[in-house]
């Protein structure tokens, strides 16, 4: 008979695994559908015709050289304008969508365009008074989507606050 050596093997150390990153879609943006209106706003997510959302802070910088940086310059951001562009998809029966592209906001112009939007990620809340800008329904292609682009414009300040 065999001696049989019984081989003992140690379990690897699990590895670990890698960190998801924040994805896009866990930010929601909401649109102000009643401004003109005392009391509770209205708010409509934009989430069914938003495709694609990018924010700029559009800083404004002051930048100066002084004698004793001999030559060399520095930088300063002394303030700021919130622009979120959003692409997406013309939905007709979405009340966010049927509202940016009604006569009363699309075909109008000062207080027309202006109404609030919040911006949700979680708990967190950022609500901005700001001025709606190009709203423009794409058409192109007889057998593509309808697309829609429209540039939301901060005006001053946002409140930053949290859910309840």
């Amino acid at each position: 008979m065999m001696d049989m050596k019984l081989q003992i093997f140690a379990e690897p150390v699990l590895p670990k695994n890698t960190e998801t990153p924040e994805m896009n879609f866990e930010t929601e943006a909401f649109i102000n559908i009643t401004p003109a209106a005392s009391g509770e706003p209205s708010w409509k997510s934009l989430a069914a015709l938003t495709k694609n959302m990018s924010q700029s802070l559009n800083e404004v910088l002051y930048q100066a050289s002084y004698y004793d940086g001999k030559g060399w310059g520095s930088t300063e951001v002394t303030g700021g304008q919130m622009t979120l562009t959003l692409t997406g998809d013309v939905m007709p029966e979405d009340e966010a969508c049927a509202w940016l592209m009604s006569e009363e906001v699309m075909y109008k112009f000062g207080n027309a365009r202006k109404t609030h939007l919040k911006i949700q990620k979680g708990t967190k809340i950022i609500i901005w008074p700001v001025t709606l800008a190009n709203i423009t329904p794409a058409y192109g292609d007889a057998g593509t989507v309808n697309s829609l682009t429209v540039t939301i414009h901060g005006n001053g300040q946002p409140v930053i606050g949290t859910a309840e």
